[in-house]
């Protein structure tokens, strides 16, 4: 089986190819502006060295979010034409589950923080579904505590235990108060900042495909709304005490 992992809900955005969980090779990109035009370069590109075309694609992976607006808009797009086109079986992950993964340890509690600006972060609590689970699938991150948009310092006050690692962008972009917040957690660095496509590309083929309709009523997860939606929200809203009034 040929997996095609691709994430575009960060600034740098990548395609990754496997099969049957063996890696064939990755390709990132960035801005997520653009990510409509690099998406479809990297893809030619990865499909060329394994020298394959997309009529050889049998899974597609697909990251949901949360992070950018536009970049998860542009990629669940690509991704719902190429099924459609190809009626290629689809799974899907939720980014701050795929950035916990590589590090679920028996036991550990790992902390997935995305950078949501604004001063606040995108954040999951996860632990080893058991401490005989394998990282074979998305499933083996049992999630503590649910995705919520905060400042670090809520977010962690909301905690009973605290984290023995952080990893993500947010877990970096703050990471000074982190490190105060929770002295003795490991703060990840480097490439591993973001979401794996050669990771989610290695255990797809294990994960059970969505349903037909799920598919088609797929949509990015956003945790919150984004700015424009918050603006038209709040004119609702005084719209309707207008009205009362």
């Amino acid at each position: 089986m040929i997996t095609l992992a691709l994430d575009t809900s960060h600034p740098v955005g990548s395609v990754s190819l496997a099969r049957d969980g063996e890696l064939l090779g990755s390709e990132t990109f960035r801005e997520p502006s653009s990510h409509l035009v690099a998406l479809g370069h990297a893809l030619d590109q990865l499909l060329a060295s394994a020298a394959l075309t997309p009529a050889g694609i049998d899974r597609l992976a697909v990251v949901t979010g949360p992070g950018s607006f536009t970049g998860l808009r542009i990629g669940l797009s690509f991704a719902k034409g190429l099924h459609a086109a190809r009626n290629i079986p689809m799974v899907t992950v939720n980014a701050l589950q795929l950035l916990a993964l590589p590090w679920l340890a028996p036991g550990a509690r790992v902390c997935a923080m995305i950078d949501a600006r604004r001063g606040e972060v995108y954040a999951a609590l996860y632990q080893r579904a058991s401490s005989e689970a394998l990282l074979a699938d998305a499933s083996a991150a049992h999630e503590l505590v649910a995705p919520q948009a905060q400042t670090p310092e809520k977010w962690l006050a909301t905690l009973k235990d605290a984290p023995e690692v952080l990893v993500g962008t947010g877990a970096f972009a703050h990471r000074d108060v982190l490190r105060v917040a929770c002295p003795g957690a490991m703060i990840v660095e480097g490439a591993a900042m973001y979401p794996s496509t050669l990771h989610l590309a290695q255990i797809a083929h294990g994960m059970p495909a969505l349903e037909e309709k799920a598919v088609r009523s797929l949509e990015p997860f956003y945790v919150r709304e984004s700015g424009a939606e918050q603006v038209r929200l709040r004119a609702i809203a005084r719209g309707a005490e207008g009205l009362d009034g």
